[in-house]
């Protein structure tokens, strides 16, 4: 397993264990064992160490240090047992909406630091996560890149015309190529031309846009999608407000990824603009899944 190939070092306070076994328990891979009272790496788990951090975070007595890629004994702290209420939480999702309306006023870095360490809370599928960010903050930064994204939503469109994108329509699929035809050519033309007349319908004139990706080779796409889920939630607790951003994906090419530092077998997953909204709801609306069942 890849896991394997990552360095960790694990260190074992003798002294202080108690041989509890909770770590070797909690452990996910089974990498960690109670062997003759002792608690001893398992060098024939299939995963290793996946640096998950639990056998830290459960130990009674601090008695274990991991060293890896991306964890350490100083990322552990104390955990508050107090909850809030379901209610509570419930509250802070019921209040999201996405916001196309911003107002004026920049995002202090401080704040987009504190959204962002929520989001480095989500589960991600194998440890350490490969969930990478680029933060574009500032108004004119931001109108920066929508200038170029309209440029290739031009060059783009000027590709996907009626003829070739016929040509795809086999290979496409007939649900993929409605969606192109109807939907996607659509709302290209329209932030364009719309653009022409000094109209931000891309970004909404947001002061901020958060962008996730990850490594091709590691990629789980769910992991930088529940990260963006993450952050959204996070920034309704500083009163800010969000907005998904789809069409931000298929316009970032190899030309922008080299200007903003994205590496060659980087992926771009999602994206959401961020700032204060100039919109205000005074009610909310239920929403429900299609279909709940119960066996």
């Amino acid at each position: 397993m890849f896991n394997k190939e990552k360095h960790v070092n694990i260190e074992i306070n003798e002294a202080k264990c108690v041989h509890c076994s909770l770590c070797a328990n909690i452990c996910p891979g089974e990498y960690l064992i109670l062997d003759n009272n002792s608690i001893k790496a398992n060098e024939k788990s299939l995963f290793g160490c996946i640096q998950c951090g639990n056998c830290m975070m459960v130990c009674p007595n601090s008695c274990i240090k991991i060293t890896g890629e991306s964890i350490s004994e100083s990322d552990v702290f104390d955990l508050s047992q107090d909850l809030p209420s379901f209610d509570e939480v419930n509250s802070l999702f019921l209040k999201r909406r996405s916001i196309r309306k911003f107002k004026k006023q920049e995002l202090e870095q401080e704040i987009i630091e504190k959204i962002l360490q929520a989001a480095s809370t989500a589960p991600v599928s194998i440890p350490p996560s490969e969930t990478k960010i680029l933060v574009i903050s500032g108004f004119d930064k931001v109108q920066e890149l929508a200038d170029q994204l309209v440029k290739r939503f031009d060059k783009l469109l000027k590709i996907m015309n009626p003829f070739v994108l016929g040509l795809f329509r086999p290979f496409m699929g007939k649900s993929k190529y409605k969606i192109f035809k109807e939907f996607v050519i659509t709302l290209l033309k329209t932030i364009i031309e719309e653009r022409k007349k000094g109209k931000d319908i891309l970004f909404y004139n947001a002061p901020a846009v958060l962008l996730f990706y990850g490594t091709e080779m590691n990629l789980d796409k769910e992991d930088q999608i529940i990260a963006s889920t993450y952050a959204s939630i996070a920034a309704e607790a500083f009163g800010l407000g969000t907005c998904i951003i789809g069409s931000v994906v298929p316009g970032f090419d190899e030309k922008l990824k080299q200007k903003y530092g994205i590496l060659k077998g980087e992926t771009l997953v999602t994206a959401f603009v961020l700032g204060y909204p100039d919109q205000k709801f005074n009610r909310g609306i239920k929403r429900k899944f299609n279909s709940i069942q119960y066996y």
